[in-house]
């Protein structure tokens, strides 16, 4: 019986912990960005950053992974880069 309520009540708490999570890795990626958009433009373009790509990712629901979206924003660039980069 104190298995299943044990069960019960780290189910319940599921969303919570989910939730907390997520905003720890919010925090954590407001802190980094934070500190990135000190620096110059030509420095951030130098780390693959863009300054637009960093101040939109800062306003994404915390549900939403800002690390991922700031990575796929980075590949989208260097992709479109070697492309204009062809030879046409």
């Amino acid at each position: 019986m104190l298995k299943i309520a044990d069960h019960q009540s780290t189910a319940a708490m599921q969303p919570i912990t989910s939730w907390m999570q997520s905003y720890s890795r919010r925090q954590q990626f407001r802190r980094m960005a934070q500190s990135l958009l000190k620096e110059r433009d030509d420095t951030l373009s130098d780390l693959g950053y863009d300054r637009h790509d960093l101040e939109g990712a800062l306003h994404l629901p915390i549900r939403k992974d800002a690390l991922q979206y700031i990575e796929a924003r980075r590949s989208t660039r260097a992709h479109e880069g070697r492309r204009r980069r062809l030879p046409a």
